[in-house]
């Protein structure tokens, strides 16, 4: 089982750093333990993304929960103030060693970001000059000075097993005096693993002597190495046994030949399921059954044939709603074909033809199978839409004969959702036996079974809009006039913060303090709740400004001559003003609570979760989709209707239209 990511992972991993975060914003830094940070980053075609970078362990994208102290150490501060804003320019490995670098932008100033994997590694910022901001460990050896001000050095060079000549192997193999596989750990800055895979690809036994290798032997060495490094991303997985996960790969490996494996659609995913197993053995977590990964991976199966029966559902539905446009090609093909033109000649003419369905035919093979793209009206074009994140959720890539009517098309379409349809029943009568031997093994005494709900009391400031910060904080807004003179009346203490926008008809909102001081997050999540619960949403809007103030710059008191209506408050002295604060809210259930608010103080606590934004639906019609929607992941459906009923769900939605996000 390996502790830390290998240059092999490191180079890998990297390679899909490339793509997903050159050009991306940096966002905020936490950091969760002595050795481990999180620097979360803004992409225009992803949102926002996570990387996780743990000294002389690991760095790679993450999506599990975290916890941040509410004050953060110097290090991710130091981060804040220097990258904050920054954009990603470059990602790279330095050589082949352990060791990943992020160069950022901001401004006139260039910075790097460097994760040393390799042990007793650091995470260090450097400046434009190559000197050492801060490191997250000050450390001293002889040769090297990790500590802020001096000029940060590398590694001495190894060998890269990537680009090793022949010469250099045979050099490096005679003159060793260990065995095949230890001499190239050492001489060739690799794991252990990988130079296993070398003896095993070159059919050599990784006990004997390196040095009695003959020339044909050693070609045979060389070429290993070409294959196993030249692969670096090709399909990454878990490699799994009867004792649980083995390793986080890659790609393929002949070492692991027969073994069980989960695959993944990154390799950052698969990082992250690997360390994240690893942690909870660490904590004392019991390591799951292997019927308990069987009944996992069959849940997911079935998720998965539920998703691509309802796609395919939906693209045989976009046939009809697109009939004349759709019917229209297809007669445009036909009739080439009939005047004895070839498929690909239609093509080529249809594609310097100028007609509007030259940009919707993307291909047509020899067979007549065509792919026709199909943007919903106020896309904008597929690349602009898919820029704003929603453009392949609105418009439709299908798959059509031409030799076949508009009907007969949209059939093969409810066709094939039948089909993952019966591989989604199948699927589901195996887990149902899976879940019964799982029963059966447990005995009936350990048998889980969910504990009969019995509805709490309300807490008080349950009939107010709330939620609980990221940070532990309290924080509550009125739903109407009545409530906001009721908060100011009741609930608003001196040691409290308050928040309101300039727009009318807005809660006001209050952070319970308990005198202590706030983080910046709670503040944000506390904007974002009286931005979105505000008149700005029932306008459609997707952002707005809001302030802050102390409790006592609140008052209820006007000026000479005037009136102040109920509901209404005035504000004296400065404000802080949050400026183009997203909308945005989330609803979730969190143990036997409905809770809802901020996303980025929702999505960590509960399960299952939907997001929202403005949109075109009630708050009742969208509360019966939210209920429908958990009930698909919820058999339970006595304890669902108490515990997040469709009426409670509506009680967190904004005034105004909504709709599901995404």
């Amino acid at each position: 089982m390996k502790k830390a990511m290998s240059n092999v992972d490191v180079a890998a991993v990297v390679e899909e750093l490339q793509e997903k975060l050159v050009g991306a914003f940096i966002g905020k830094a936490y950091q969760l333990a002595p050795d481990r940070v999180v620097v979360s980053f803004q992409s225009s075609g992803r949102g926002k993304l996570d990387l996780i970078l743990e000294a002389g362990r690991r760095i790679h994208l993450t999506e599990k929960p975290r916890e941040a102290p509410k004050m953060p150490p110097q290090f991710p501060t130091m981060l804040r103030s220097r990258l904050s804003g920054g954009r990603v320019t470059a990602v790279r490995q330095h050589g082949f060693d352990r060791v990943a670098e992020i160069e950022i932008q901001r401004g006139d100033d260039r910075y790097l970001l460097i994760a040393e994997i390799f042990p007793k590694g650091n995470i260090l910022l450097l400046d434009d000059y190559g000197r050492i901001v801060l490191p997250l460990r000050p450390l001293a050896f002889r040769d090297r000075k990790l500590l802020a001000g001096e000029k940060y050095q590398y590694r001495e060079d190894q060998l890269d097993p990537r680009t090793v000549s022949k010469n250099d192997l045979a050099f490096i193999l005679a003159s060793s005096d260990s065995e095949l596989v230890r001499t190239l750990v050492r001489g060739l800055n690799m794991g252990g693993t990988y130079a296993e895979e070398v003896c095993l690809r070159a059919g050599l036994n990784k006990t004997e002597p390196a040095h009695s290798l003959t020339g044909e032997e050693i070609d045979r060495v060389h070429r290993a190495l070409g294959e196993i490094f030249g692969l670096v991303q090709t399909d990454p997985h878990l490699v799994l046994d009867e004792g649980g996960v083995v390793d986080a790969v890659p790609a393929p490996l002949a070492v692991y030949g027969g073994l069980d494996r989960r695959e993944f659609g990154s390799f950052s995913e698969a990082l992250d399921e690997f360390f994240a197993i690893e942690e909870a053995k660490a904590e004392g977590v019991k390591p799951k059954t292997a019927l308990e990964r069987r009944r996992e991976m069959q849940e997911r199966s079935i998720q998965e044939f539920r998703d691509k029966e309802r796609e395919l559902a939906r693209l045989g539905e976009k046939i009809y709603e697109r009939y004349g446009e759709v019917e229209a090609v297809l007669a445009a093909i036909s009739k080439g074909f009939e005047k004895g033109y070839t498929y690909s000649e239609i093509l080529a003419k249809i594609k310097t033809s100028g007609l509007p369905i030259a940009e919707k035919i993307l291909a047509l093979d020899y067979q007549g199978e065509l792919l026709l793209r199909l943007d919903d009206p106020g896309d904008g074009g597929g690349e602009a839409a898919n820029a704003g994140g929603e453009g392949e959720a609105r418009g439709a890539e299908l798959e059509l004969n031409s030799k076949l009517t508009v009907p007969q098309n949209a059939q093969r379409y409810y066709d094939r959702a039948k089909e993952q349809a019966r591989k989604r029943e199948g699927a589901e009568k195996a887990l149902e036996e899976t879940i019964r031997l799982i029963e059966r093994k447990a005995g009936p005494e350990k048998v889980k079974t969910r504990k009969v709900f019995r509805r709490k009391k309300p807490k008080w400031y349950e009939r107010f809009r709330w939620f609980t910060s990221s940070d532990g904080f309290l924080v509550i807004g009125g739903r109407d006039a009545s409530s906001n003179e009721e908060i100011y009346a009741k609930y608003l203490e001196k040691r409290d913060l308050a928040l309101h926008t300039d727009a009318p008809g807005a809660p006001l909102v209050v952070i319970k303090t308990l005198g202590e001081g706030v983080p910046e997050e709670t503040l944000e999540e506390a904007a974002s709740f009286a931005v979105s619960y505000s008149s700005l949403w029932k306008a459609g809007l997707f952002e707005g400004d809001c302030y802050l103030v102390n409790a006592d710059q609140v008052t209820k008191t006007p000026e000479p001559g005037e009136f102040l209506k109920k509901g209404a408050f005035v504000v004296r002295g400065e404000r802080q003003y949050f400026r183009d604060v997203p909308v945005g809210v989330a609803l979730g259930i969190a143990g036997d609570q409905l809770i809802g608010g901020p996303i980025s103080a929702v999505k960590p606590r509960a399960d299952p979760i939907v997001e929202v934004e403005p949109g075109e639906l009630s708050p009742e019609d969208l509360a019966k989709r939210i209920y429908r929607s958990f009930a698909e992941k919820e058999d339970d459906r006595r304890w669902l209707k108490a515990v997040a009923s469709v009426d409670a769900i509506a009680s967190f939605l904004p005034p105004g239209g909504s709709k599901v996000k995404g």
